[in-house]
């Protein structure tokens, strides 16, 4: 299984942008120190509250050239919000500057003020997406290109670098709408998955999408990883306790901040319910919260439901949790819970 961490360069209240950077690139080096596999970098616009992190390929580049083996991945880069050649571009330059250690991984958020900032119309979304993708992957295996779309229209270009890893870097995609996963199973893509409520309705997420692959002639398996918040601690007390304010903080920004600019009805809803969810519920069916042997039985149990072949664990939901604090949730992860699974 592969053991990511998830980061969005967060901004903990009290603390400045030069130091959120600091501490954030502090703890890429100590996480590779650790034996984490990939680190998963996140794309906020406009939130100066919540992250500084509005450049995921920078970032990524900038980690690539202080590392050796971590790998670096996108979760997510925000494709219709950009030239698609454009990020060819600078998604093929970090593979080439890191040697082959970029993930791809892809999506179109369901945040409508990051669209709204960069003047692209929300319900063009979709199809800015799916466009923006095959542009993206003519432009990396072709030597020379034309293409013309309903948004995007290019004539004889040539994409320059290549992607070190050949034909391309890994590529994945975030699906969170039901009708998504038969979508990208007939694609043939791998997935970013999230826990929204019980597993098993994400199971029978995962089913649909297995099975559209099937259906279309790829390997049914497919290829999802789980994305959640993680936190372990020494103590089931500990682990319960340590975490809740910062995930009540990120419960109540959702519901306030994020709901005003959610991209659909349903997803604005969710989102403000989140302010009256009890803790005990979001322990159960949202995040990962234990000792070490609690969140390896909470892992065996989502490989073995799920099928999953790896975690993008956020050991810092919500951005609040101290330094150290974070630091030894991942020391937990790296000795006592990773080696179960390698």
């Amino acid at each position: 299984m592969n053991f990511g961490m998830f980061t969005d360069f967060h901004v903990r209240r009290g603390m400045s942008q030069p130091e959120a950077f600091e501490e954030s690139f502090r703890q890429v080096m100590e996480a590779e120190q650790m034996g984490i596999d990939t680190v998963w970098l996140a794309e906020h616009h406009f939130s100066p509250e919540r992250s500084v992190l509005a450049s995921p390929l920078i970032i990524a580049s900038a980690i690539a050239a202080r590392t050796s083996t971590i790998r670096v991945g996108l979760a997510v880069q925000v494709l219709p919000l950009t030239n698609p050649l454009r990020i060819a571009e600078e998604a093929a330059t970090v593979d080439q500057v890191s040697k082959g250690r970029l993930e791809f991984g892809i999506g179109r958020s369901g945040l409508t003020s990051y669209y709204k900032g960069y003047n692209v119309p929300y319900d063009e979304s979709r199809g800015r997406f799916y466009e923006a993708l095959d542009v993206i992957m003519k432009g990396w295996g072709q030597e020379q290109f034309s293409y013309k779309g309903d948004y995007y229209s290019f004539n004889e270009v040539t994409v320059v670098p290549k992607p070190f890893q050949q034909p391309h870097p890994p590529t994945r995609v975030a699906a969170a709408s039901d009708d998504t996963f038969p979508v990208l199973g007939s694609m043939g893509y791998p997935l970013f998955i999230s826990l929204r409520g019980p597993i098993e309705d994400l199971r029978a997420r995962v089913e649909i999408y297995r099975e559209a692959r099937a259906e279309a002639g790829f390997p049914r398996a497919g290829d999802c990883v789980l994305r959640i918040p993680t936190y372990i601690a020494e103590t089931s007390e500990k682990a319960r306790s340590e975490p809740e304010a910062s995930t009540r903080h990120f419960l109540e920004y959702s519901s306030q901040q994020l709901s005003r600019n959610a991209g659909s009805e349903e997803g604005a809803e969710r989102l403000r319910q989140n302010a009256n969810i009890p803790y005990e519920d979001v322990l159960k069916n949202r995040v990962m919260f234990g000792t070490p042997g609690e969140v390896t039985e909470r892992l065996q149990l989502y490989q073995e439901v799920l099928g999953i072949s790896g975690v993008v664990m956020e050991h810092n939901w919500g951005g609040q949790i101290p330094y150290d604090r974070v630091i030894n949730s991942l020391r937990l992860l790296t000795e006592k819970v990773a080696p179960n699974f390698k």
